[in-house]
């Protein structure tokens, strides 16, 4: 009856039970009656989920595989390219779906081809940038697949090859740049398909061929740089359709015709370098229509006739450079109107007339080239005027008068340039105002007086040029002051004194030129302090006593000259260190003892001339292997010693002279291994032997003067193979036996001496040559 007492709690148990059992049974009942909605659904959020990984995936796959071909260095830079999500690479941008879209390894130092890099595995790229880099081989015609592509920069790489023509494809490009490298071949006429690029670059390649007219389709370019690369032909008209275009570069082609009249069409355009073509014709006058134009440089062309009044109206030019061509006429007046220009060359053409006083008006010109034309008249008093100008070069012309005072006004000069003019006058003080000035030179005039003592002002001068004028009086001592002075030309006028003392504070001295003066007294001891001196000319003076000891201490000296004076002693060079020296000339002087023993200690000696002195001894040691001798004239002296022995083989040597000295012995074979030697004179000696038949190998011997020498023996035959030879002067020796009959093919000869030997027989029909 137990069981009955808790009746309740049962049923209550077995209602719970239930229930929990009619709820699995609806939950399983809800599970399989969605299934079949879940089954339907499935598939494309699945199919969009897996295209997805699939895309990146293959993205990621093809820039891997690029990643595989590069040098081992270069993989190192991109370590971060691991995994299958490109996203989270470096120089990677993507979309908001994961697909690339930006590609940046610029200045990587890459080292690869793109020849591994699927470019359809990219459809989404829209910038490549792998410039700066080393890559190579060619531009694969493939990379037509990157459709939504907009830059293009594979600048600064090793390409070769052409430029494919499947790059017309890339209808969405604003921008490529394909410049230095080293491409070949023609530019595609589809090129001009990409009608929205705003820059083109192809400069600093091999392109050839013409330019392609359809570049003109190109509405939206602002730039057009085919610069210093070998393209020909014509400019085409086309190119003054392009009415965006801001710069324009065509420089250093072979392009040739005349400037087309249509880009003057291009009013937006503010550079337009055509300079280093062959341009020919004249200049049209409708540049002057281009009213945005900054910079115009037709320079190193053919053009020809008048600079035209039209560049008037270029109001905000800057640069003007029309040099090295061949235009004539006179400058125009109307070029006083560009106020901004700040640069104007004309240099090297064929213009006539005065220089215009208008110039003057140009307050912004820093640089002023007329040089090098055929400008007359006197330089106007208004170039002082021009408070800004940096550079101005007037040499070459037909300039007469005085140089203007006003000229002292140009505080910021550097560079004055007024040589081989017409000028006379002195110069005036008002030159040593000129803080500035680095370069003056006013040699080849007919400049008379003194050098002002305010050129000692001119602290910051390395180059003075006076040659060649009128000077008179002495040198001053103020020009010992120009402490940055590295060359002095005062050569060839009629100063006199003596050099002054002041010139040994002049460390900086690497050249000067002196000669051909009246200058006077001892030569300076001071030289020697002046440890830069590379180039001393100091012939034709009135110097006398002897060269000093610190003359030696010069070790950067590589041409002294110092012949024609009345010099003696040369205690100094037996001390020398001259192991840069190239030219060596004390000719004509009272020179006596030995010729220094290393005088081509350097091994760098290619002229030596001491001939017309005194000197004693043998011939220096140092010459036996000098292979850099170029000329050697060492007649006139007293020198002694074996000949055969004091000589080597020169191959660069051109002329020998050793007459009229004490030389003995026999001469060497070597001298027909001297295969550029065209004159060889030894005459007025002591040498005796045999003349070696190796002489015949000589073959560009023109003149062989053994005059007045104990040579005995053969003429030998050889030297009928000397087809070059002019003079042959054999007289006053020992020669015996026949003239060799192959002299007759001596066809060149015209002088023949044989007199006072012992020869016989007949002497052959040598043609034109006049025998002794």
């Amino acid at each position: 009856m137990t069981s009955l007492s808790n009746k309740p709690l049962f049923n209550q148990f077995l209602s719970s039970l239930l229930f929990f059992h009619l709820l699995l049974i609806v939950l399983h009942f809800i599970s399989s009656s969605t299934a079949p909605v879940s089954s339907l659904s499935s598939p494309f959020a699945h199919s969009s989920s897996k295209v997805k990984i699939e895309e990146e995936t293959k993205e990621a796959m093809a820039l891997l595989n690029w990643k595989t071909s590069l040098h081992n260095k270069s993989q190192s830079l991109l370590s971060s390219w691991v995994g299958t999500n490109p996203c989270n690479w470096v120089e990677i941008n993507c979309d908001h779906s994961g697909s690339v879209t930006h590609l940046n390894l610029s200045s990587y130092g890459l080292r690869v081809t793109l020849h591994n890099l699927n470019f359809q595995s990219l459809p989404n790229l829209l910038s490549l940038n792998l410039s700066y880099n080393s890559l190579s081989g060619i531009i694969n015609p493939n990379i037509s697949h990157l459709s939504k592509l907009s830059l293009l920069d594979l600048s600064v790489n090793q390409f070769t090859g052409r430029i494919p023509s499947e790059i017309g494809k890339l209808t969405s490009l604003h921008i490529i740049d394909l410049s230095v490298n080293r491409m070949t071949g023609l530019i595609p006429q589809d090129v001009g398909a990409l009608i929205s690029l705003s820059k083109l670059d192809f400069s600093f390649n091999n392109l050839t061929g013409v330019i392609p007219t359809s570049l003109g389709n190109l509405s939206n370019l602002t730039t057009l740089y085919l610069h210093t690369t070998q393209l020909s032909g014509s400019i085409p008209q086309e190119l003054g359709m392009l009415s965006s275009l801001i710069d324009l570069k065509l420089t250093t082609n072979n392009l040739i015709d005349v400037i087309p009249i249509s880009l003057g069409n291009l009013s937006k355009l503010t550079t337009l370098y055509l300079f280093e073509n062959q341009l020919s014709g004249s200049i049209p006058q409708e540049l002057g229509m281009l009213s945005s134009l900054t910079d115009l440089d037709l320079s190193i062309n053919n053009l020809i006739g008048v600079i035209p009044t039209s560049l008037r109206n270029l109001s905000k030019l800057t640069t003007l450079d029309l040099s090295i061509n061949q235009l004539s006429s006179s400058i125009p007046q109307e070029l006083e109107m560009l106020s901004t220009l700040t640069d104007l060359l004309l240099s090297i053409n064929n213009l006539t007339g005065v220089i215009p006083t208008s110039l003057g008006n140009l307050s912004s010109l820093t640089t002023l080239y007329l040089h090098t034309n055929q400008l007359s008249g006197s330089i106007p008093q208004e170039l002082g005027m021009l408070s800004s100008l940096i550079d101005l070069e007037l040499s070459s012309n037909n300039l007469t008068g005085v140089i203007p005072t006003s000229l002292g006004n140009l505080s910021n000069l550097t560079t004055l340039y007024l040589h081989s003019n017409q000028l006379s006058g002195s110069i005036p003080q008002e030159l040593g105002m000129l803080s500035s000035l680095t370069d003056l030179e006013l040699l080849v005039n007919n400049l008379t007086g003194v050098i002002p003592t305010s050129f000692g002002n001119l602290s910051n001068l390395t180059i003075l040029y006076l040659d060649e004028n009128q000077f008179s009086g002495s040198i001053p001592q103020e020009l010992g002051m120009l402490s940055s002075l590295t060359n002095l030309g005062l050569s060839e006028n009629n100063l006199t004194g003596v050099i002054p003392t002041s010139f040994g504070n002049l460390s900086k001295l690497t050249t000067i030129y002196l000669h051909t003066n009246r200058l006077s007294g001892s030569f300076l001891q001071e030289f020697g302090i002046v440890s830069s001196l590379s180039d001393l000319k100091l012939s034709f003076y009135n110097f006398v006593g002897i060269i000093f000891a610190s003359i030696g201490t010069l070790t950067k000296l590589t041409y002294f000259r110092l012949f024609t004076n009345k010099l003696s002693d040369l205690i100094s060079f037996e001390q020398n260190n001259f192991t840069q020296l190239k030219e060596f000339h004390i000719f004509g002087n009272q020179f006596t003892g030995h010729l220094p023993e290393n005088v081509c200690s350097g091994g760098l000696l290619e002229n030596f001339t001491a001939y017309d002195n005194y000197f004693i001894g043998s011939i220096p040691k140092s010459l036996r292997n000098c292979t850099s001798l170029n000329r050697v004239r060492l007649n006139g002296n007293q020198l002694i010693g074996n000949i055969g022995e004091s000589f080597g083989i020169y191959p660069r040597l051109t002329y020998m002279e050793l007459s009229y000295n004490k030389l003995y012995g026999e001469l060497s074979a070597n001298w027909g291994q001297c295969q550029n030697l065209a004159s060889l004179k030894i005459s007025n000696n002591d040498i005796s032997g045999r003349l070696p038949l190796e002489l015949g190998e000589a073959s560009q011997l023109q003149v062989l003067i053994l005059s007045s020498n104990k040579i005995h023996g053969k003429i030998p035959k050889e030297l009928g193979k000397l087809k070059f030879l002019l003079g042959l002067y054999l007289d006053g020796n020992k020669f015996s036996g026949q003239v060799p009959y192959n002299f007759e093919m001596l066809s060149n000869l015209e002088q023949l001496n044989l007199a006072n030997n012992n020869l016989s027989g007949l002497i052959p029909n040598l043609g034109k040559s006049k025998t002794f």
